[in-house]
């Protein structure tokens, strides 16, 4: 029998007749470290992560998901949950303890009538964006497809919608839940509305989602897409304008900033926006972008949502290694901006970046204490993001991240809590405000004992 962590250090009866007995009631999959399928199971986008977990649980529906949850609890084994594993310090696996991987549960079901999308707790976000296009709706999604719909939404949910129509979790109709203790459950305005409020931007801490209704939005199935590069060295004026145009910008556009690398070594920024429908008036509202400071490279093109929504896609793929801190900003001062250079400038290798990704818009029209998303006053996302393979030295990497973070910290708001990484959980109180009170009211309540806390954890009130 496989070494098992628990979440109590008790000690308990489990037996191999025990697992097998699990494994019995499953419609899905039970993976033991030697079963075929298990390192694929256990294998999530950042590669820097190599965890074993003890037990995988494949859930096939949320009946599984209850027996995973029961049988844990049962037994005092630390668990894991995996929506699309995409955690910068993947934290949807466990080391010695029972993994419960929602992955099969992906089932996108679109009502065009009703403009609603249900949506299996393992869906990505490509697989949301694909069923929902083909009626021209959509909701606010992130910017890398294979994200998990489950994690995106509980922590927030920003997307190239947001600006226009709120959050992932701002367009929350209900969740079904699988709670602490096994049971299944539905959160919405009208049922446990307490319990739907901590839902949307507290995170993982108040059960196992296993299922999404989202509210979705007309926006055909074209935008039109702008982006001018500039070399670092002459993007001053460039991202001075950029910040008035992204801040001044109708909600309708949203912008983001890149920092990066060409392929022979010279260090750019991306300076893009993408503007959904209507389009009548679009490219006369992007034009201005593409015509500051001098660029090197500029391009504006109608293309399909589906494919602005993967562009990000090749520079985050699965096979390399992340790490990343972050802090949320306003409209940076010319200061912020010669740091921004500055850091940018001094990073080790040819991979990592630096990101703005815009919030801004409708984010704002909800109020802080309306859901436990608290920083909705914030304008940008920002994330200096190391990048590199199996074999490269990641400690300058590392400590160019943190050097970055640290000399961008006079101009945080905030963070952003799906940006949170390892080691960062003493930033919850940054991340959820004056929230944090109530949602640590609401973890006594629904998970007195802490029994989902591999996540940014809220600990329960005493």
């Amino acid at each position: 029998m496989p070494a098992i962590t628990r979440y109590t250090g008790g000690k308990t009866d489990l037996t191999t007749v025990h697992i097998k007995k699990l494994g019995a009631r499953l419609a899905g999959e039970l993976l033991l470290p030697d079963d075929s399928g298990y390192d694929q199971a256990r294998t999530v986008w950042n590669a820097a992560v190599d965890k074993r977990p003890a037990l995988i649980v494949r859930c096939a529906n949320a009946v599984d998901v209850a027996e995973a949850v029961r049988f844990a609890r049962k037994h005092e084994i630390l668990i894991s949950v995996r929506c699309g594993g995409h955690n910068i310090a993947g934290k949807a696996v466990v080391e010695n303890g029972l993994m419960i991987d929602l992955t099969p549960i992906c089932d996108v079901h679109v009502d065009p009538a009703k403009k609603t999308a249900a949506v299996g707790g393992g869906a990505a976000l490509g697989a949301l964006d694909r069923a929902t296009q083909k009626y021209g709706l959509a909701t606010t999604a992130g910017v890398v497809t294979h994200t998990g719909v489950g994690g995106l939404t509980l922590g927030g949910g920003v997307g190239r919608l947001a600006r226009k129509f709120g959050l992932a979790c701002d367009n929350l109709i209900s969740v079904d839940l699988v709670t602490a203790e096994g049971e299944q459950i539905t959160a919405s305005s009208d049922s446990h509305p307490d319990l739907f409020w901590a839902l949307r931007g507290g995170g993982g801490n108040f059960g196992i989602a296993t299922s999404f209704k989202f509210r979705l939005h007309d926006i055909g199935t074209e935008v039109l897409f702008a982006v001018a590069t500039h070399r670092l060295d002459g993007a001053k004026d460039a991202l001075n304008h950029f910040m008035e145009f992204a801040t001044s910008a109708p909600r309708e556009v949203t912008s983001q900033a890149a920092f990066a690398k060409m392929a022979d070594g010279t260090a750019i920024v991306n300076l893009g926006a993408v503007h959904i429908a209507p389009l009548d008036e679009a490219e006369a509202t992007l034009t201005p972008l593409l015509n500051s400071g001098s660029p090197i490279a500029t391009r504006m093109e109608k293309r399909p949502y589906v494919d602005v929504q993967a562009d990000a896609d090749q520079r985050f793929p699965y096979d390399q290694r992340y790490y990343w801190k972050t802090h949320l900003i306003n409209k940076l001062p010319q200061a912020g901006i010669d740091t921004l250079i500055a850091c940018y400038d001094a990073v080790p290798n040819h991979r990592s970046m630096i990101i703005l990704q815009q919030f801004g818009g409708a984010v704002r029209d909800v109020g802080s204490a309306d859901t436990a998303f608290a920083n909705r006053d914030a304008e940008f996302d920002f994330i200096p993001a190391a990048v590199w393979h199996e074999g490269e030295d990641s400690a300058p990497l590392v400590s160019w991240v943190r050097d970055t973070w640290e000399s961008m910290k006079p101009h945080s708001c905030g963070v952003y809590m799906n940006g949170l990484g390892d080691g960062d959980d003493e930033r919850l109180s940054d991340a959820v405000g004056a929230n944090e009170v109530r949602l640590r009211e609401l973890k006594a309540l629904y998970d007195p004992t802490n029994f989902f806390r591999l996540n940014t954890n809220i600990i329960p009130a005493e």
